[in-house]
């Protein structure tokens, strides 16, 4: 079954981009989607009780959005860390938009992330405040 959702990811990744409805591409429908859920945890005060079913699952669906056709194939294959590890920034900087996160007050550490060349890290970034 895996490899039916790769192939499916495949073939269907090179049309997300071209899409367009209202001036935006699917990608960033989908992005702007995903986004809003975040800043409505992060208004609503950022309840404990969301953050695996609301924050970790949007952000999963995010960094995928965010993907390229290769990256989306590799994420779902041969580099789950890298998947993981873009959640959890994911996660991390939205995190601290309701909840100071302590270890974003290291200007190096703010620095590689934000600064990685990730498009998504950089949205990231300038939506949490740390750019």
């Amino acid at each position: 079954m895996n490899k039916y959702l790769v192939l499916a990811i495949f073939l269907l990744i090179p049309f997300k981009g071209s899409m367009a409805y209202a001036g935006k591409s699917l990608t960033e429908k989908l992005e702007d989607k995903y986004f809003s859920a975040l800043d409505g945890w992060v208004e609503r005060g950022g309840r404990a009780s969301e953050y695996q079913g609301l924050v970790l699952e949007t952000c999963g669906k995010l960094v995928m959005a965010a993907a390229n056709a290769s990256e989306a194939v590799a994420f779902t294959t041969t580099q789950k860390e890298e998947f993981d590890f873009r959640v959890g920034i994911c996660a991390k900087t939205t995190v601290h938009r309701a909840h100071h996160q302590s270890e974003f007050d290291d200007p190096k550490l703010v620095q590689l992330i934000c600064d990685d060349g990730t498009a998504l890290f950089h949205k990231l970034c300038k939506r949490s405040g740390l750019r």
